[in-house]
């Protein structure tokens, strides 16, 4: 049974390497792995592990596709099925020109070479910090919230609900999977989620978790 063709767009990101892997355990899939580099640069147990033997059987291939470039883009996503689209700027990047020709401009590329491509199906990767609008802790809201007018930064006693990795992987892999049938098209389709672990903690007890496993002493507050 031939397997099904998809392209995850900033695939060598951290949460799209992952995505990766879940859809190549799956058996399902041949992945085309768009993103910036030229070549796929893979770590040294990736090369020894599954992405290296599914890239050198042929299972995934790596396409080398900026999000604002159209014409590679089309050119990666012919012959594809499904889009996962979780290219973005970096967020460490104030630049409000890069993440509008990026994360606006990149995203119309997409949608647009999905179009020419006839593409089936596109899962588009966003952030619930599109919502939040930094003042009003938001507790219960579902996916219909509008967005904030602006954005301020706190005291440092806000929460925040967390996830793992694999969790979003699940989510996109279950999108994916609903999306194929009529009725789950119908009740699914341009539909935005929130992918969360439903165990929202305050941030900064996050940061010293993860901080004390990596081995590092809490900072004493005076």
């Amino acid at each position: 049974m031939a397997k099904k063709v998809c392209a995850v767009t900033g695939g060598r990101g951290f949460m799209a390497r992952h995505l990766v892997a879940a859809l190549l355990r799956s058996g399902e899939w041949s992945v085309r792995i768009t993103d910036l580099a030229p070549v796929a640069a893979l770590e040294p147990e990736e090369k020894e592990g599954l992405l290296g033997a599914a890239l050198r059987d042929g299972i995934a291939v790596y396409a080398s596709a900026d999000v604002c470039d159209l014409a590679l883009l089309t050119k990666a996503f012919e012959g594809v099925d499904v889009v996962f689209h979780t290219a973005a700027a970096d967020p460490v990047n104030n630049s409000f020109k890069l993440h509008y020709k990026v994360n606006v401009e990149g995203t119309k590329n997409v949608i647009d070479a999905c179009k020419t491509c006839k593409v089936k199906r596109l899962i588009y990767t966003s952030s619930s910090a599109v919502v939040f609008d930094g003042v009003h802790g938001l507790f219960g809201v579902d996916e219909s919230i509008p967005y904030p007018d602006k954005f301020i930064i706190g005291d440092g006693k806000n929460s925040d609900d967390f996830v793992y990795v694999e969790n979003v992987v699940n989510g996109h892999i279950c999108a994916e999977r609903t999306l194929t049938t009529k009725s789950g098209a119908a009740r699914s389709g341009g539909k935005a989620y929130f992918i969360t672990n439903m165990e929202p903690m305050n941030m900064w007890r996050f940061i010293y978790i993860v901080l004390e496993e990596l081995g590092f002493k809490r900072l004493r507050r005076w």
